[in-house]
């Protein structure tokens, strides 16, 4: 294996796990290459070694994220027929803290308006994934592909919500709160009873 080329896929990754990382914490068009990069500890001019262009970037990125909240959803389908499990899920999914470091809400709700505004490429592959998670959902429900449905988009539309008036921390949590209570009580009965 050449060192170079590993140690170059290497600072790639973290440059577009750094670039996830920020633009879910605060929007695609409020990042920079220049924040990107100092964040990685290397310089603008760098940048170009590693991509043709910033939107080369946004599309690794917004993939990147995506991909890593679908393991997420994969737990929450495995975790749909126990109760304790899908609980665990749901107050991590809808924790409240939705542009933190610490806990980045899903890509799905913070990045989908984004994704909306880019190329034709990105937004075919965030379709794409999108189809999968919901796929995966209803199999591993066991419900029909309406629930998952459902609560995807409940979830994502909360969690949407919930950042946009992320200045009421109240209403944020209220959000939140209720669609996790309401999600709990309407699980398919199927997964409820699976075991």
């Amino acid at each position: 294996m050449n060192p170079l080329l590993s140690r170059k896929e290497e600072t790639r990754r973290r440059i577009v796990d750094t670039a996830a990382r920020l633009f879910l914490e605060k929007g695609v068009d409020r990042v920079g290459v220049d924040e990107i990069m100092r964040e990685c500890g290397l310089t603008h001019g760098g940048f170009y070694g590693y991509f043709p262009s910033k939107e080369v970037l946004i599309s690794e990125a917004c993939i990147a994220a995506l991909d890593e909240a679908a393991h997420q959803w994969e737990d929450l389908a495995r975790a749909l027929a126990d109760d304790r499990l899908w609980m665990t899920f749901m107050e991590t999914y809808l924790a409240g803290d939705l542009v933190s470091a610490n806990n980045p809400a899903c890509p799905a709700a913070i990045l989908g308006a984004d994704v909306a505004r880019r190329q034709d490429t990105l937004q075919t592959t965030y379709i794409a994934r999108l189809k999968g998670m919901i796929d995966m959902l209803t199999v591993e429900s066991g419900g029909s592909r309406s629930h998952a449905i459902l609560s995807f988009a409940a979830l994502v539309g909360a969690t949407s919500l919930a950042a946009q008036v992320g200045q009421d921390k109240d209403l944020a949590a209220e959000i939140l709160n209720a669609t996790r209570d309401e999600l709990l009580k309407c699980r398919p009965i199927a997964a409820k009873t699976a075991g």
